[in-house]
Order: C-alpha cells, then structure tokens, then sequence
C-alpha cells in the first residue's frame, strides 16, 4: 500500500500515474547524510522548497496534512535539516551546526533538485527560523529562486525574543497565574535576546503557548504532534526528534539570535511574499511591516492572518494554499525547462 523503505516511507497517490512525484530521498549534502521528501501531482510541475523552523524541527508531517492542495501545482520538497528530524545523526558535528553550513546545504540541494527536474529555479518558502535561512539564501543565491515566500518571517530576533517573553509574563500576571509567574520570573528576560539555557527557552515558549501567542485558534499540540507523526520517519526517529530539536536549538541558537535582517538584508533581487500571523508572538507582524516598508525587491507582497499566530500556514492553510497558487500564476510565464545535455 505505501512506498516502504527502510528509512521510512511517503504515500504514493491514490490514483498514481508514471507522472505523480511521491518518495523520500537520502542525499549527501555538507558531507553528511540528509533527507527529503518530494511530493507533487506532476513531475514537470515548478519546484517548492520548504525551509523547515524550530530550530531543528522539521514540519514534514504538518505541511503534508495541512498544506497537501500544494501538491497540485508544485512539486513540494520538505528538507530534514542537518542535526533535525531524519538527518539527526552522529555524523553531524556541533561544529557544523551553523548558518554558513546550512547555507551551503541548501545551495547543493537546490542544485540538485534543478538538475534533477530540469528546471532553472525553485521557488523558496521557509517558515520562522527557516526564513531566515531563506531570505539569507535569497540575497546569496538569487539567480536559483523563482520566488521567495518568508511565513512568519523573523526580522530583529534579540528585541523579538524580548518582547515575546515580557507578552508571556504580562499574561501571566493578568490573570494571576502564580506558577507562570514563579517560573517566568525566576529565568528572566532573556539578554539581548538570549536565554540561559534551551530548558529557560523551553519554559517559555510552554507559558507563551498557554497564553495563546503561538497559536490563536488551533492548538499548538495539535499541529506539533503532526512534525513527530511524520511517516517519513521510523519509530526510532520520532523517538529521538526532541533530541535533534534540542541538538540544533543548543548549537544554533546564539548565532539566530543576533540576526538583524534591517542590519543584514536591504534589497534583494527576487519577487518577496511574506505571510504574517496578527496573534504571532514569538516574532510581531508589526515589526514585519516595518521591514516590509524597508526592504527593496522588484516585487512584493505582505499578507496579515488575522486569525494565526506563529503557524499562519497551517492556522489558515486553505487561504495560504490559494495564495500559493497566485505566487505561482503570477511568475509561470518565466518558467522554462532546462535544456537535457
């Protein structure tokens, strides 16, 4: 029934044709073994790249259930970063954990996946903190990328991680929640937007989650529990996931933080899509707006879900699948296969 593999396994269409794009690949990228998932009703469809947050939680599982309408006009390929999810291993060193890596990754990925499809470009996506992998790769790598589509998108991390920590101890003190209170107070705001520990980090983001600033109308659980799920992962890998989670957030984190894109990224050269959830409290839509206001591309567009908080694609994954559709109406004319040598 389902395409088996020893490393896990994706459904193939129910009505599945030679054209239908439906499996899970291990590929060498920085030196080291990592995984993706393509799924998509064409092969000759344009290639989407989702770029994955957490630190180190891929969003495999989740993006397949809430976002599957994408799967009609994309091919749609879910990366399982170095140190997360399926390409956690003890091949991937603390020293490699960094963003000039990941960087690098992703460029070997997406040139194989042009390569691989013939075609010329892919379009990007990438979702907290893996926009910011996408809008550094974006000013990087422009001549690869259709369009780039920044969901939920971080712009001043340190004063972000600050102002979502005092929204959570502000919560707590209005309803006089005294255990959230004890616990807020005693691991601090964090300096320069820098938590003590992952377990501070952690502690955090369970209050914040509590009080409704990482999801509005759905429960953070119930989107979470989709990334562990994931069937292209063993039950080995859905039992070791929090340990990639804490391995990339322990190793990355310091470096994230300081990302200041009004500092980093100005102008870019490609079309720019950002999706901003009005309820977001991890990162603030709007913050994202000035930035919107001050970033330069030859095209751009900001959206507010007024009914999402940080996870816009799948709080309101209908309205985000048709926005999708116009990214992709709207840059199809300058689709062309690449010529076979």
């Amino acid at each position: 029934m389902f395409q088996q593999l020893k490393g896990g396994y994706v459904k193939p269409y129910r009505n599945s044709d030679k054209n239908n794009v439906a499996k899970l690949e291990k590929r060498t990228l920085g030196n080291v073994t990592q995984w993706i998932t393509i799924r998509g009703k064409h092969k000759d469809l344009p290639i989407l790249l989702f770029l994955h947050g957490g630190p180190g939680s891929p969003q495999t599982g989740a993006q397949m259930y809430y976002n599957a309408d994408l799967e009609d006009d994309f091919l749609v390929v879910n990366w399982d970063q170095r140190g997360s999810g399926k390409s956690y291993s003890p091949e991937v060193t603390p020293e490699s954990m960094n963003v000039e890596q990941l960087l690098s990754d992703c460029y070997e990925l997406v040139k194989y996946l042009t390569k691989q499809f013939r075609q010329k470009k892919v379009f990007l996506m990438g979702h907290s903190v893996g926009a910011v992998l996408g809008l550094l790769f974006v000013q990087k790598f422009p001549e690869l990328v259709e369009a780039y589509v920044g969901i939920n998108q971080p712009v001043k991390r340190d004063e972000e991680e600050i102002r979502s920590y005092q929204f959570a101890l502000s919560m707590a003190k209005a309803k006089n929640h005294k255990k959230a209170i004890l616990q807020l107070e005693r691991i601090g705001s964090p300096k320069n937007g820098f938590y003590h520990s992952v377990d501070d980090l952690v502690t955090q983001r369970t209050w914040l989650t509590k009080f409704n600033g990482v999801t509005y109308k759905l429960k953070a659980a119930s989107v979470n529990i989709h990334y562990i799920l994931s069937s292209h992962l063993t039950l080995k890998e859905k039992l070791s996931f929090m340990k990639g989670f804490g391995f990339s957030s322990t190793h990355l984190w310091d470096e994230l933080t300081k990302i200041n894109f009004f500092h980093l990224v100005s102008e870019v050269n490609v079309p720019v899509y950002f999706i901003a959830g009005k309820h977001d409290r991890i990162v603030f839509s709007d913050r994202l707006k000035e930035y919107y206001d001050f970033l330069k591309a030859p095209k751009k567009e900001i959206y507010f879900f007024e009914e999402s908080g940080h996870y816009a694609c799948f709080e309101e994954a209908n309205k985000f699948n048709l926005i999708m559709k116009e990214v992709k109406n709207n840059h199809l004319i300058k689709l062309n296969k690449m010529e076979v040598i």
